[in-house]
């Protein structure tokens, strides 16, 4: 199913979810003193209970008591939770539709001729613009856990610089530089890092995977 099909289900989850809730309530059989007190009574017990601490057997008696003659209220509360969560799971799903489509759209997404080459529509130059990577960010490339590591640096433009055996070389594509180094075909995305300033790394893909999350959220 495609994610503007899904949205449109959601859409119609949503107007049955606003025809319920104009749907008149039972009266409850507590007056509305009592109705107070059980509320209060509710509370108190659902604070012991996430405290870990045991029920007083008076407290849980009233609250027997009082939920027994408000069969209508105890309804209503067990549906208005059970739709409050019907709610929370559409907007997480809506949330997903969303980056879905920040995804599709990406993938869509064609470069200009003579650009740089673009994966799920997005360039080194994206991620220098959003501030998620900077011009001077050490960039470095290994293919192999023990193997060789090559340094790179980017250009404002996108492009990346690389020493390779035969000289410094500009690639507008990090799996061509990559591959080109290596000999053999590589995803750049997954192969090139940036080393952060504590000596940690974090791969460009999980770098514009934060970019596309981004430009989902708006």
């Amino acid at each position: 199913m495609l994610p503007d099909e899904i949205a449109e289900h959601i859409k119609a989850l949503e107007r049955w979810l606003e025809q319920l809730g104009r749907i008149p309530k039972q009266p409850s059989c507590l007056s509305a003193e009592e109705l107070k007190q059980l509320q209060a009574v509710n509370k108190a017990v659902e604070q012991l209970q996430r405290s870990g601490v045991p029920v007083p057997e008076d407290l849980r008696g009233l609250k027997l008591k009082l939920s027994a003659r408000d069969s209508a209220g105890t309804e209503n509360h067990e549906i208005d939770a059970r739709l409050k969560k019907v709610k929370s799971l559409m907007q997480a799903l809506a949330k997903t539709i969303k980056t879905a489509r920040a995804v599709r759209d990406r993938l869509h997404s064609t470069g200009q001729a003579g650009g740089p080459k673009k994966y799920y529509g997005v360039t080194l130059s994206d991620l220098i613009r959003s501030g998620l990577l900077a011009v001077d960010d050490r960039l470095e490339l290994q293919w192999l856990k023990n193997g060789p590591i090559i340094e790179g640096k980017m250009r404002p433009d996108g492009a990346i610089m690389l020493k390779a055996p035969d000289g410094r070389q500009s690639y507008d594509s990090l799996s061509t530089a990559a591959s080109r180094v290596a000999g053999r075909s590589l995803n750049g995305w997954k192969h090139w890092r940036r080393v952060n300033s504590d000596g940690t790394a974090t791969t460009l893909e999980d770098i514009r995977t934060r970019y596309i999350n981004k430009e989902a959220e708006g």
